[in-house]
């Protein structure tokens, strides 16, 4: 009877511990996380280099709310200054361009483009939401980290076949991420620093890296603000995307 009900007990606590430490959940903990905030805006360093050579910096402002909604604009150097990428929900999104006074939608394969010269695609600048193209799977776990296996919807058009994301389960936060296409090695992203502010979880500095042309691209944040009411003030429109920037 008492081994009986000890492989009850076994049995219960592996169901409950296998449970509370899904993929998925793991992933939706990390995404609710890093958007916890009702908007936030922010001003960012954006470091472009080759090898271990820093080739350009330039300066970006970073608008965004929830998972969905962002506007992405350059501040400087003069020769980006103005291009700008406002996202929005049910995959709408479009680029501004000021040297043409035109804005475009991002449609189709475009939006795996990369941005500007970045090693970030359209889709993956100035935000983090994977759980809407990729099914999570833990493929192994330890003293507070846990390492995620992301493979492609079928009805996603997403870049990356698969995705390999390491995951700090004490604060929920991601470490690492490892980019797939057709088997190969594309990219890795590497979160360089995180910080709590005002009770915010930030990626303070992240580090894309594309192993294909041997370059990455740094991204370090400089100021944050949080709970803006940006949706009030029509932050995230096409008519905001063209405004000047100040």
């Amino acid at each position: 009877m008492r081994n009986i009900l000890l492989s009850i007990l076994t049995i219960s606590s592996l169901s409950t511990f296998s449970f509370g430490t899904s993929g998925k959940e793991i992933l939706d903990k990390v995404e609710a996380n890093l958007t916890s905030a009702k908007d936030q805006q922010s001003l960012v360093e954006v470091i472009l280099g080759s090898g271990n050579k820093i080739d350009e910096k330039r300066i970006m402002k970073i608008w965004s709310a929830g998972k969905e909604k962002r506007i992405v604009k350059f501040v400087s150097p003069d020769s980006v200054k103005g291009i700008g990428v406002l996202s929005l929900p049910n995959e709408e999104m479009y680029v501004y361009l000021p040297a043409y006074k035109r804005t475009r939608a991002i449609q189709g394969n475009m939006k795996n483009q990369n941005f500007q010269g970045t090693d970030f695609s359209y889709r993956e600048i100035g935000s983090f939401n994977y759980s809407k193209d990729y099914d999570s799977k833990l493929i192994s776990q330890s003293d507070g980290k846990s390492t995620l296996e992301l493979t492609r919807k079928q009805n996603s058009d997403a870049e990356y076949d698969k995705v390999i994301l390491e995951v700090d389960t004490v604060n929920y936060l991601p470490i690492k991420l490892e980019m797939y296409s057709s088997g190969s090695l594309k990219k890795i992203l590497k979160i360089l620093k995180s910080e709590n502010k005002n009770n915010y979880w930030i990626l303070s500095h992240i580090r894309m890296e594309d192993l294909r042309k041997n370059h990455f691209t740094e991204i370090i944040m400089k100021e944050v603000e949080f709970d803006k009411g940006l949706e009030n003030k029509g932050i995230f429109t096409k008519r905001f995307l063209e405004e000047p920037i100040r």
